[in-house]
């Protein structure tokens, strides 16, 4: 844990003004007034449209800002994170606070932030930073260009990133109500297990047909749900949890132990290993995605850089 000063630096606030379905531009103004009440000096960058928080974070780091934050949902964060990793940059030497605006908020849940983001505010006048992990999948397809997304949260194969595909494609037309439950339910009706190759470090290998795949540095994804109870953001360490192929009623039965992380311990076949890399590869699609972001599918090669990035933390 590191305390930094922040009424020694100018931070530059990247906010995304379509998270939480705009919730988070509206919100705005209390939010700035707040900041100038506690005399936190900032710049403000708003982003409008998917992939402009890469972008400018990467720009900002280029010109050699070194004090960020990112003020939207787990996208926003994702965004930025990227920025900061395609930057070419000493990632070390970045210092990334979060105003968590989103509607999941799943980053936020494992660093305990506050509810408010007036407590959150107070939180980030602490100043209490770590080196935070970072994850890197890299996508081998079929144009022969590996592409690489970064990752500070959770990366999902399979399942879950089923569910983002249909999210995105193929929303429930009932308003009102939670798209991404919604979605959760239909997807596990539609989807089908997918024979993969895993192997990892250990000498770690699994060869048969998944229900997902997690490689997961934080605990939370799907707004709330507790998917890698035992990850721990600064440890080195990736949490890497295959589920292999369930039964709906089977997984029905552990949807309450799905969401509060019991999962793990209570379905056996469950495998888990803690690692720092690992490969992931299939002959059929099998989809992946970070963060809510849909990866190229292909095949996965996954791997975790150690305390790469100071971020601020309640933990």
């Amino acid at each position: 844990m590191t305390n930094l000063r922040i009424e020694d630096h100018v931070w530059h606030i990247i906010l995304n003004t379509n998270a939480n379905e705009k919730r988070c531009e509206r919100s705005w103004r209390p939010v700035a007034e707040l900041l100038e009440r506690r005399n936190i000096r900032y710049e403000l960058h708003v982003t409008h449209q998917p992939g402009e928080g890469i972008k400018t974070a990467r720009a900002l780091c280029e010109s050699g800002i070194r004090h960020l934050v990112a003020a939207g949902g787990d996208g926003t964060i994702n965004e930025v994170v990227n920025g900061i990793f395609s930057a070419g940059i000493d990632t070390r030497e970045v210092w990334l606070a979060v105003l968590p605006m989103g509607r999941g908020n799943d980053w936020a849940r494992t660093h305990r932030y506050p509810k408010t983001i007036e407590e959150v505010v107070e939180l980030w006048r602490n100043g209490n930073f770590i080196q935070h992990d970072i994850g890197c999948v890299r996508t081998g397809v079929h144009d022969g260009h590996p592409h690489s997304r970064y990752f500070i949260n959770i990366a999902g194969f399979g399942f879950d990133a089923d569910v983002i595909y249909n999210v995105t494609n193929d929303p429930p037309k009932l308003f009102g109500l939670n798209v991404y439950a919604l979605t959760l339910l239909k997807s596990l009706f539609s989807h089908k297990p997918t024979h993969i190759q895993v192997s990892a470090d250990e000498g770690f290998e699994f060869d048969g047909e998944v229900f997902m795949v997690i490689a997961a540095i934080c605990q939370y994804n799907g707004g709330g749900i507790r998917e890698a109870k035992y990850a721990v953001p600064d440890d080195g360490r990736l949490d890497l949890i295959v589920v292999p192929k369930m039964s709906i009623p089977k997984v029905l039965k552990h949807l309450k132990d799905m969401t509060s992380g019991d999962h793990i311990d209570k379905i056996k076949e469950i495998r888990m290993i803690q690692t720092t890399h690992a490969d992931i590869s299939s002959e059929v699609l099998f989809r992946g995605e970070v963060e809510g972001e849909l990866l190229f599918p292909g095949h996965y090669n996954i791997e975790l850089i150690p305390n790469a990035l100071n971020v601020l933390t309640n933990l």
